[in-house]
């Protein structure tokens, strides 16, 4: 009897730890399974172009979107770091060039050869992260803007957004070098986001929860991190710290207050 009892609880228990949408042997899932986290239930049918100018577009306070959100904030991500890559790597570069190049140089003093080394490395690392910061900028906020839009269009995550971003991405970025170069830059970009997005949307089934819920938390998130700084703020404007205030207070209270018309 207790065996059997035992059994029941087993297979209740990994009843309730099977996710549905990846071993759908069961019919029936836990109530637990489902996504619990959008707080805002559809006021009523729309279609998908409508949900890609809802979007682009301002709420009443002058606030974009939280998608768009999320691709300013990949694109600002990228470039900082392209910033740091294409930096480091031509301030490195030029570290080693200018001592290679400069070992039969005579300098007046061992100052003047630190400080043109110094200029010749922040120079070659400023070209270096404007030379990849704005590309890695236009190139992640080309990928996330495509994949956002077509999973804002069919109201859904899937590994197709990821594809046509990539593929499109890829394309485009070659395209300068004409069509052959275009075709396997598309091909590479494909691939590459066919296995990326395999392993999101397996991470999303999984979890449990959308790309959607992600960006709603992230946008909660960056509200709640100005909310903070906005209380900072105000909350370190009532306090007086500066010499003119505090002698200002003393004189009131030593003289009183005077009126304009007293003067």
């Amino acid at each position: 009897m207790f065996r059997i009892f035992n059994k029941k609880i087993l297979f209740g228990t990994t009843l309730r730890l099977t996710p549905a949408a990846i071993i759908p042997l069961f019919n029936s899932p836990n109530k637990n399974d489902f996504d619990n986290l959008k707080t805002s239930p559809k006021d009523g049918p729309i279609t998908g172009w409508e949900r890609v100018r809802q979007m682009f577009t301002v709420n009443e306070d002058d606030v974009i979107s939280l998608e768009l959100n999320n691709v300013i904030q990949a694109s600002l991500f990228g470039s900082f770091v392209g910033v740091c890559y294409g930096g480091f790597l031509k301030s490195k570069d030029a570290y080693i060039s200018f001592l290679e190049n400069n070992q039969a140089t005579i300098f007046n003093s061992t100052f003047e050869a630190k400080r043109k080394l110094q200029d010749y490395v922040t120079i070659a690392f400023a070209k270096g992260a404007v030379r990849w910061g704005w590309r890695l900028f236009i190139f992640t906020g080309m990928y996330t803007l495509i994949a956002t839009i077509i999973s804002v269009y069919r109201d859904k995550n899937s590994v197709l957004e990821y594809v046509v971003a990539g593929a499109v991405t890829g394309l485009l970025y070659k395209a300068n070098l004409g069509l052959a170069a275009s075709l396997v830059g598309a091909g590479l970009g494909a691939a590459l986001s066919l296995i990326a997005g395999i392993v999101i949307v397996g991470i999303l089934k999984i979890s449990g929860v959308s790309m959607a819920d992600i960006r709603r938390s992230l946008y909660k998130l960056k509200e709640m991190r100005e909310e903070q700084y906005n209380q900072g703020v105000e909350n370190h404007a009532k306090e007086k710290h500066d010499n003119l205030t505090k002698h200002h207070d003393h004189l009131v209270e030593s003289k009183g207050k005077t009126k304009v018309d007293e003067l």
